[in-house]
């Protein structure tokens, strides 16, 4: 008996989509818009411009999907492609501001995300944006793409030790700050 559609793999549905189901991608696309939506806007604190990201990133899926089939990891493989997107645009445009490092204020995590209050948010976002830039890349890859180490390391291709290294110095670092604000 086949799975029901929301508990089958990514490459399942990426297989199934390539046999002709436009179901199976629209679910695929269901299960990751959010994440790599946040991803997006990590990098260009805008909504508008990270929705544009997304889309052209979901575009070049579709006009790739026959090439797919030897993809490991199609969740990696969706954040790594929008990860190098956003840097080839960003390389392009020749922003002299690192696309993460940037000191603006930004709204990395939103009361309904993760936490309960606004005030909560707002100290979770202040607490992210002094970590540096590796390891609050790692941490918002936890977050929004709900990734395994393994993945993560995919997505940025170094080894999951370094990445499991960043996000427990990440983890220590916020613990600290956000006790000393009595989060």
């Amino acid at each position: 008996m086949e799975l029901e559609t929301k508990q089958q793999s990514d490459d399942a549905l990426v297989a199934r989509f390539r046999r002709g189901d436009a179901d199976a991608f629209a679910r695929l696309y269901q299960r990751h818009r959010h994440g790599l939506f946040g991803y997006a806007l990590s990098f260009y604190r805008q909504e508008a411009p990270a929705a544009d990201a997304v889309q052209e990133l979901w575009l070049g899926f579709l006009e790739n999907i026959e090439s797919l089939a030897g993809v490991a990891n199609v969740r990696a493989y969706l954040y790594r492609s929008l990860r190098n997107r956003v840097l080839d645009e960003f390389r392009r445009k020749k922003r002299e501001v690192n696309a993460l490092g940037q000191t603006d204020a930004i709204t990395l995590i939103r009361p309904r995300d993760t936490v309960a209050s606004r005030e909560e948010a707002q100290q979770l976002n202040e607490a992210l944006m002094r970590l540096p830039e590796e390891q609050r890349e790692v941490v918002l890859l936890r977050i929004y793409g709900e990734m395994k180490f393994a993945d993560i390391a995919d997505v940025l291709q170094t080894s999951t030790k370094t990445v499991e290294s960043r996000h427990r110095l990440a983890l220590e670092k916020l613990r600290e700050w956000l006790q000393t604000t009595n989060l």
